[in-house]
């Protein structure tokens, strides 16, 4: 039988490929005192790759490389240095230098394949002098700073040529014209470069250089392209490099995009890299031209601040639209509306394997990370199922809470990702609805909770599929690492772990993890230098566990990231320039796994913390690294490395730097300045953009299936909503037509007629931002999930409504009435998700349009009418359109009075409110110029295009309750008049305008003198107010369920043409009541304001009446009959109080259900009222508004049962589910109410 063998009876080769797999440092140095056979092994891996700081006079660790009988220095291949951080930094740089040159000096000639200088402080000339004398071996060369000219001794060193045969790599780092010089002197003699990076940084040079010389122009190559590559002038005519890797840093690419590629071939370009480019859309839109278009692209990475209009984002999406067979896909927007497109994502598929995906809206709040909603996060989790790293935003979520349906619905796409091995959240959780700050610790072990969740969820998934589940790290926030031996300050990393309990059963868990875990501090502490590209810290032990709105002071010390860690000075990173120089973002996901594991792969000499920056402002690069070993600093060159192969995890260079931090104050306050004067910035699109072509390719590149109402949802879904449309939302809103509507469905016009599309989707936008209730019940579950809430059903319509409209659609020869009605829906719809600037914009289109139709005015009045103008272009001009002019059909002629009136009354609610709308006012009517007769009170199936029949007796057509409502806003004509003559609340003529304002508020309670009785609100009195006068209880509509109920009480369901008028009486009953009640209320409280400033005048007797007043021109609308000023005083404060008591019974009258269609604007109007109890002073408080805290606190509970607020609902163990709370889950807006609230809600935009 033979021996045993034993590791020392192997062969020397199969020692060192075992020795190989030893990745810790210390582990290796064990080894190193084996046997000198071991020793001589382990130092090859262990001196491979080193990191030295240098300038430290207390530094022993140089000892090692400065012994020339160390046999470990002819193994070095990458040297990378670095300054140490020393607080006395007198002479550091002297003594810097001298070190380096003593090692230098002893390392063997032609061994190194990399020496990397990282800080932005010069290098010594003396010492690249001598390295290139050396070392005639290198493959990677760096253009930086020195500290004298020394270009010309480099030229006359001997067989200077053979110092760039072998340079594949080339890092550009210009920021003066020395550099410039230096860079070009490389560009020129390597001739087999592969990798360029160039990162200009001329921002702190001692001698700035103006932006006009230093980038291109239109006419001309700038100072950087014209002295780098100034070897190849003509740029037209010279042979373009063959690079394949490109990465652009902080270089205005407007106008210089023509001329990199013209120096670049980037058809055969793998990998581009684009950092906070200028202009990068012109650059993209470029490469979307089939000529430039690059071929073999694997990887994309592309940080941008990008402009107001996007272009940015849309160049993006349309070269993501053209390009193929991305492996690696980086993007990092800020100042972005929304998040890359889905498609542009999906396209590539069958080669993505790392997506990192960030979007926000302003880079400074954390929390305005845009989320992708749940049908594009699917689709892309769906088709791209090889992905191994995915870096997203995820829905909100709570630590304190049960998860909310959207979180879950992501965790669960991440079952269809089989190969994922590495997941980051970017967005922190929260500890809603608690309003207390939680301590870290507690923090921390919730977080570790949701992740081992995560954990757990993927194991499952994995085996319902039959496969072993490959997530090993999930990650919360966004690295904001600078130095690589560091940890992030905004990232809790936890990986997968076993644990064991005490009868040997296997189960997961998380295990949180950080390089600074793995390191003794230093004695000495180091503040933190604050710049405009650093993020704010994570919160500590007593701050709030979410970022913090107002980042901590550089004076502010850091809390430990950890309970285990004893209170000490933390490791902070090098002071970091705005931009540091890099190579590309690091991932630090599997680089922290792998300290996790033990592979702490730090060569010998490498110190055991962070390292100063350097003397000054100096700073240091980011240097490229592999996720799972930027310890080691790696170099890409060689992937996988073996850390990621003892770890089976994919060996990547992804993770970009997140900014989180506020941004440059000086910068932002130009900038605003600069749009507030008009003037055109870098960023602002220009007229010659480029952009626009990327546009058209990705269109032209996309599928060409044209959209139909079957893009919203199914047919049998449109056709309830179309039903509750007419029900619930026509009676306020008289339009369209319904039978026209209705034939033109039946046919599916939807297929062919654009314009009718686009209504459609619009009116299915208002009835779900007003009425959610209804489309709810017809969305089933599955559907629901599609529709997480009834806002992505919302922003679907308006997609499609989009669409559908197209370009243009305002010049188009067809335009008619029903656009007006589509802008209006659109208007209505943003109104009512607090969509305010969307509100203004379709509101004042969809005026525009009546006007430009001629419906705004009465129908004896002519639509062309040339005045003094030559009559060629008037009525008896070429061009006249004669018909559209006289003979209009009864239907467009009583749609469009609709519309006006339907316009008219929301102004003039919105002003009631606080709004100022001077952008589309209404002028009240004037004998030359008046307003457009009032519809004809008949019902839709009465009207034809040429007759139109009469009603049928004693049925009340649905137009009465709406010109009941409009009556009630014209009620006060004469204060309109008066105060867009002399402004709101200003007070000209006291004795007028008590008169006025008397007269209009008897003119406003006199139109429901002759209200229907299908109309009126019967007044049942009681003691406590009435507003418990409803006979039966409410019982939530539940269609699953209407067989177990009485059959009297399925009243949510109107399906006679009897019981829908009933319904439609009662939303129109609830709509006249309240605008009645608040004009009243509106009326009285103008004469208060204005009775307070007469008051309050000193000079009283100048307010009299006098023959000079300047108010003639009132008196054909102000009766001329005298008034008493104290019992006109004493009838407004009984008015008052009335106007509270109607309320009281108007809310006790009706159901909440058919509150609920007039939207927003009927808990406005209550909140009006409500208003006035909080602000009646002491001496005008009357009997009834002494109980004003009983009445608060009955708005409240109205309002709180409209408006769908319910602290409770969020209670896990709150029992079965409520049919109210789970609508209060669908239709929450809360997040659109907090926003607008936070912009001053309706008085933030008077």
């Amino acid at each position: 039988m033979a021996p045993k063998l034993s590791f020392m009876d192997l062969s020397t080769d199969i020692k060192s490929i075992i020795v190989e797999h030893i990745t810790r440092p210390t582990e290796l140095r064990n080894v190193c005192l084996v046997c000198k056979q071991l020793h001589e092994i382990a130092v090859r891996t262990l001196y491979r790759e080193v990191t030295l700081d240098v300038g430290s006079p207390n530094d022993t660790r140089l000892g090692a490389f400065l012994n020339p009988k160390n046999i470990g220095l002819e193994h070095i291949r990458k040297l990378d240095l670095y300054l140490a951080d020393v607080l006395d930094k007198c002479n550091q740089q002297q003594q810097a230098n001298f070190a380096v040159r003593m090692i230098l000096e002893l390392l063997p000639e032609n061994i190194l394949e990399k020496f990397s200088w990282h800080p932005w402080s010069p290098f010594s000339g003396d010492n690249l002098v001598l390295l290139y004398k050396k070392q005639k071996k290198m493959k990677w060369l760096e253009g930086i700073a020195l500290d004298r000219d020394v270009l010309q001794e480099i030229r006359k060193i001997p067989d200077f040529e053979k110092i760039f045969e072998h340079v594949k790599k080339l890092g550009l780092y210009p920021d003066s014209r020395e550099v410039l010089d230096y860079c070009h002197l490389l560009v020129k003699n390597s001739k087999n470069v592969e990798k360029i990076t160039l990162h200009a940084s001329f921002e702190e040079s001692d001698s700035p250089i103006p932006p006009r010389e230093l980038n291109d122009s239109s006419t001309q190559p700038g100072l950087i392209t014209s002295t780098m590559f100034s070897h190849m002038h003509p740029f037209d005519k010279c042979t373009p490099m063959a690079l394949k890797e490109i990465t652009l840093q902080k270089i205005n690419l407007r106008y210089a995009t023509n001329t990199y590629c013209k120096l670049i071939d980037f058809r055969s370009v793998k990998s581009i890299r684009i950092f906070a480019c200028a202009g990068a859309d012109a650059l993209l839109a470029e490469l979307s031209k089939s000529t430039k278009l690059p071929e073999k692209l694997e990887t994309l990475e592309f940080k941008h601040d990008d402009n107001h209009e996007n272009d940015g984002l849309g160049a993006l999406d349309g070269f993501m639209c053209l390009v193929s067979g991305i492996k690696t896909l980086t993007i990092d927007l800020a100042y972005s509306k929304s998040l890359p497109a889905a498609a542009g994502i999906i396209r590539h598929s069958k080669t993505l394997k790392t997506l990192n995906v960030h979007a926000s809206r302003i880079p400074d709040e954390c929390d305005d990370e845009l989320v992708y909603d749940y049908a594009s996060f699917s689709q892309i989790c769906k088709d791209c199922s090889l992905l191994e790293q995915l870096s997203v935003a995820f829905p909100p979520v709570s630590v304190i809470r049960s998860k909310h349906s959207s979180f879950v619905d992501f965790e669960n796409c991440l079952g269809d990702l089989p190969h994922l091995v590495t997941l980051n959240i970017t967005t922190w959780p929260t500890n809603n609805p608690s309003s207390t700050k939680l301590p870290r610790k507690i923090y921390e072990h919730l977080l570790q909770g949701l992740a081992q969740q995560g954990f757990e969820r993927a194991s499952i998934h994995a085996q319902e599929q039959n496969r072993p589940s490959k997530l090993a790290i999930i990650a919360w926030g966004s690295s904001d690492k600078v130095y690589d031996r560091e940890d992030s300050q905004n990232q809790i990393i936890f990986v997968k772990g076993k644990q064991f309990d005490p009868l040997g059963n296997e189960q997961f868990t998380a295990v949180q993890i950080g390089w600074c875990l793995r390191n003794t501090p230093p004695v000495k502490t180091r503040a933190r230098i604050m710049s405009s590209q650093q993020y704010p810290p994570p919160p500590g032990s007593e701050e709030p566990h979410y970022t913090p709105i107002y980042p901590a002071t550089p004076s502010q010390p850091a809390n430990p990231l950890l309970d285990a860690v004893p209170q000490q000075p933390r490791l902070q990173p090098y002071p970091p320039d705005i931009y540091p120089k890099i190579e590309s973002l690091n991932d630090v996901l599997q680089q922290q796994a792998n300290h996790a594991l033990g592979a702490d792969q730090r060569p010998l000499g490498t110190p055991t913390g962070p390292a100063g920056a350097g003397a000054g402002a100096g700073t240091n690069r980011l240097r490229k690294a592999c996720d799972s070993c930027s310890i080691r600093k790696c170099d890409e060159s060689g992937p996988p490395c073996k850390a990621c192969v003892a770890l089976d995890i994919p060996c990547t260079f992804e993770r970009p730097s997140r900014r989180r931090g506020p941004p440059n104050r000086h910068a932002e306050a130009i900038k605003k300045r600069r749009l507030g004067d008009g003037e055109i910035g870098p960023d602002r699109p220009h007229p010659a953009s480029p952009t626009n072509a990327a546009h058209a390719l990705a269109q032209l590149a996309a599928p060409s299936r044209k959209p139909n109402a079957e893009s919203i949802c199914s047919l049998h879904i449109i056709n309830s909503l179309i039903d509750d449309f007419f029900t619930y939302i026509h009676p306020l809103c008289p339009f369209p037509h319904e039978p026209s509507f209705r034939e033109a469905w039946n046919s599916r016009e939807d297929c062919d007629n654009d314009s009718f599309l686009a209504l459609l989707a619009s009116m299915i936008a208002a009835l779900v931002a007003s009425f959610p209730r209804k489309p709810r019940l017809h969305l089933k579950h599955q559907t629901r999930d599609y529709f997480p809430n009834h806002l992505a059903l919302v922003d679907r319509c308006r997609e499609i409504c989009a669409q559908a409209r197209g370009p243009g659609y305002l010049d188009k020869p067809s335009l008619n009435v029903y656009d007006a009605c589509t802008s209006y829906f659109l208007g209505l719809a943003g109104g009512y998700t607090f969509r305010w600037r969307q509100l203004r914009l379709y509101f004042g289109e969809c005026l525009t349009i009546l006007r430009s139709l001629g419906l705004h005015k009465a129908s004896d009045q002519c639509y062309t009418h040339p005045g003094r103008l030559p009559v060629s272009v008037g009525s008896s001009g070429p061009n006249f359109e004669e018909i559209r002019d006289v003979s209009l059909d009864h239907i467009t002629e009583q749609i469009g009075r609709r519309v006006f009136y339907t316009l008219f009354v929301g102004v003039r609610n919105m002003q009631q409110l606080g709004a100022s709308f001077g952008e589309f006012i209404i002028l009240p009517s004037t004998p030359t110029e008046q307003l457009p007769p009032l519809p004809l009170e008949v019902d839709d199936a009465y009207i034809f295009p040429h007759a139109i029949l009469p009603q049928t007796p004693g049925v009340v057509p649905e137009v009465a309750g709406f010109n009941i409502n409009v009556r009630i806003y014209n009620s006060y004509p004469a204060l309109s008049t008066s105060e867009m003559a002399y402004g709101i609340d200003e007070l000209y003529d006291w004795d007028q305008q008590q008169r006025m304002l008397d007269q209009c508020l008897q003119r406003c309670k006199a139109v429901l003198n002759d209200l229907p009785p299908v109309l009126q609100v019967r007044n049942k009195d009681q003691p406590n107010g009435g507003l418990s006068q409803r006979r039966q209880p409410y019982y939530p509509p539940m269609p699953e369920y209407l067989g177990m109920r009485d059959p009297n009480l399925n009243s949510a369901t109107p399906d006679s043409a009897e019981a829908r008028r009933m319904v439609q009486y009662e939303i129109q009953k609830a709509n006249i009541y309240a605008s009645h009640l608040s004009t009243r209320s509106y009326l009285v409280e103008k004469y208060f304001a204005l009775l307070e400033k007469s008051n309050n005048a000193r000079t009283q007797h100048a307010l009299q009446s006098s023959p000079g007043a300047p108010v003639t021109g009132l008196d054909r609308l102000i009766s001329s009959s005298t008034i008493d000023s104290e019992e006109l005083k004493k009838r407004m404060s009984e008015e008052r109080e009335q106007v509270v008591k109607d309320l009281l019974v108007v809310l006790g009258s009706i159901d909440m259900v058919n509150m609920e269609p007039n939207g927003d604007s009927f808990t406005q109007k209550i909140r009006s009222i409500a208003s006035t109890l909080l602000e009646v002073p002491k001496e005008r408080k009357g009997s009834v508004a002494l109980q004003h805290q009983e009445y608060l606190y009955k708005f409240l509970d109205i309002l709180s049962k409209l408006e769908r607020v319910n602290p409770e609902g969020s209670d896990p163990n709150s029992g079965p589910v409520d049919e109210e709370a789970e609508l209060r889950h669908w239709a929450d807006l809360r997040e659109y109410q907090l926003k607008f609230q936070e912009q001053g809600g309706i008085y933030g935009f008077s």
